[in-house]
C-alpha cells in the first residue's frame, strides 16, 4: 500500500476528492504509476466497522506514508487524530506525511481558518 488515505467523514466530499487528485498526479508524476491506497469507505466493512477497526494498526502499518486530508473539522475528530498517532506508533516517519488541504470552492478564507 502506497498511502493509508485519513479524512474526516464531515468535511465536503468534493473537495476531498480534489485534494486526493491533487495527491495523485503528484504521485503518477513521480513514480509512474497509479498509487495503492487505504481508504476506509472501500476497505472496512461499513456493515461491520468495529470488527475492522480492531486491525487499524496493521492497515496503516502497511502503508508507505499517510495523506492526511485536512478540512475544516478534521483537527477536531477524534478518530483523525488517533489514526496520526497510531501511524506514528506503528513505526511511521513524521516524513512520509503529507496533509492535503481541504478547502471547498468559494468558502477557502473560512475553510483555512476553521
Amino acid at each position: 500500500c502506497d498511502a493509508f488515505v485519513s479524512h474526516s467523514w464531515h468535511d465536503d466530499a468534493t473537495a476531498k476528492w480534489e485534494a486526493l487528485q491533487e495527491w495523485r498526479s503528484c504521485f503518477q508524476a513521480e513514480h509512474g504509476r497509479e498509487p495503492q491506497i487505504w481508504l476506509d469507505k472501500f476497505c472496512i466493512d461499513q456493515s461491520n466497522i468495529e470488527a475492522d477497526l480492531r486491525c487499524l494498526p496493521v492497515y496503516l502499518s502497511g502503508c508507505s506514508s499517510l495523506v492526511i486530508l485536512c478540512g475544516p473539522t478534521y483537527l477536531s475528530r477524534l478518530w483523525c487524530i488517533i489514526e496520526i498517532f497510531t501511524y506514528i506508533m506503528m513505526g511511521g516517519s513524521v516524513e512520509d506525511i503529507d496533509v492535503r488541504l481541504v478547502l471547498r470552492e468559494g468558502h477557502t478564507n473560512e475553510d483555512k481558518t476553521a
